[in-house]
């Protein structure tokens, strides 16, 4: 098997789990325009984008990077990623702030959205993508480290979130130590580890 075939693989294996655990999500949601709810779309966002991963790998790299099937599916798992981030910021909103300062953090992850979408057409550079949700992956994770004590944070979001880092790191760090099975792949499989957490924390958040 082809390090390429595995990364698609492990793709499909992180959306079926990530749609898995939105759908447990869903089914306990109580109303959606909340925390909770909003968090259940963040994971299903996940599970769309790894779905779309997938299918980049599996079929449409195969036939050359330059393709024009290739470049509509970057471009769409692109916009699935500024949605998910956008997402976060509206759980980071209405789960740490309130009034005046609850609505200016909203309308700033709004303009931040509207940025984001028309610099994916102006660039192919995956680093627009990660300029975006970096700072946002971030914050969160601080406002659960500093809420930890009042109630409002998670400790499963902090594992999940710190997880999520180091997987992040092994792909940029290119591990290449289970062949076939490259960076890429090992990046998806820790992220599994971090949406099981992720999905765990999201039940504090109800």
């Amino acid at each position: 098997m082809t390090p390429l075939a595995l990364t698609a693989i492990t793709n499909f294996l992180w959306a079926g789990q990530a749609f898995f655990l939105a759908g447990i999500l869903f089914g306990g949601m109580d109303e959606f325009a909340g925390p909770y709810g909003v968090w259940a779309v963040a994971l299903a966002l996940m599970g769309l984008g790894a779905l779309l991963g997938g299918i980049d790998h599996g079929f449409f790299e195969p036939m050359g990077r330059e393709t024009r099937g290739r470049v509509v599916m970057q471009k769409l798992s692109w916009i699935v990623a500024g949605a998910m981030t956008f997402s976060i910021i509206l759980v980071c909103a209405l789960r740490f702030f309130e009034g005046t300062l609850r609505d200016v953090i909203i309308a700033i992850g709004a303009v931040q959205l509207c940025v984001f979408l028309v610099f994916i057409f102006l660039t192919d550079k995956f680093l627009v993508v990660v300029i975006n949700y970096a700072p946002v992956m971030l914050l969160f994770l601080g406002l659960n480290i500093y809420g930890l004590s009042s109630g409002t944070g998670s400790v499963y979001l902090v594992a999940g979130l710190i997880i999520a880092f180091i997987a992040s790191a092994v792909q940029v760090a290119r591990v290449n130590i289970f062949h076939p099975l490259n960076w890429n792949g090992l990046y998806h499989l820790i992220m599994m580890i971090a949406t099981l957490f992720l999905y765990i924390g999201g039940l504090d958040l109800r």
